[in-house]
């Protein structure tokens, strides 16, 4: 009677096993808690006790920035600040130049050789020598001028390298285009 106790125990275990597994099974199951009043909102028990709080996670990323405020009105001008002390005097623009007259006597200069700085070779046209300076490396300015408070006449002048790279050629004309003696102021910058 023993083995038939456990070949029925056997059966009923697998029927059970079957069906519960079984799309049919499942359906049993549900049909059977129902009408056991085992299913809807009174199947559950009561609360259990709060587990443990976890650990804190990772941090996260920084956020994207937020939209740019507006302008903030503008603040008070501040007060003058004291005055610096007077810088140095610094050197000339020019180290050398000639305010020549007509006839090529040189009137006044600076940085020109002491014996004979300008000479007046031809109508209009004169040689002025610097000392120490190689002319070609630098920039000259002229200008048709009376160094009395008389006005000249209309005229125009052109500068060139003269022979030696010291020098600077001159030719001073009259507005029709020929040669004519000018008074003139010569400077260059190096």
């Amino acid at each position: 009677m023993g083995n038939r106790l456990a070949i029925a125990i056997s059966s009923a275990a697998l029927v059970i096993v079957v069906l519960g597994v079984s799309p049919l099974g499942g359906a049993a199951i549900r049909a059977g808690t129902h009408a056991a009043g085992l299913s809807g909102k009174n199947t559950t028990g009561p609360r259990g006790p709060r587990g443990p709080r976890g650990r804190r996670g990772p941090r996260g990323g920084p956020g994207r920035p937020g939209a740019r405020g507006p302008t903030g009105a503008k603040g008070a001008t501040g007060q003058t600040g004291q005055k610096g002390p007077t810088g140095s005097t610094g050197a000339p623009a020019s180290q050398h130049w000639a305010v020549v007259a007509g006839d090529g006597t040189l009137i006044r200069g600076k940085g020109l050789i002491a014996s004979n700085p300008v000479v007046r070779t031809a109508t209009g046209t004169y040689t002025v020598a610097f000392l120490n300076q190689n002319a070609s490396s630098c920039a000259w300015a002229a200008s048709i001028a009376n160094s009395s408070t008389s006005v000249p006449t209309a005229s125009y002048l052109v500068l060139s390298q003269g022979a030696f790279t010291n020098v600077v050629d001159v030719n001073t004309y009259h507005s029709g285009g020929t040669p004519e003696d000018q008074p003139f102021m010569l400077s260059m910058f190096c």
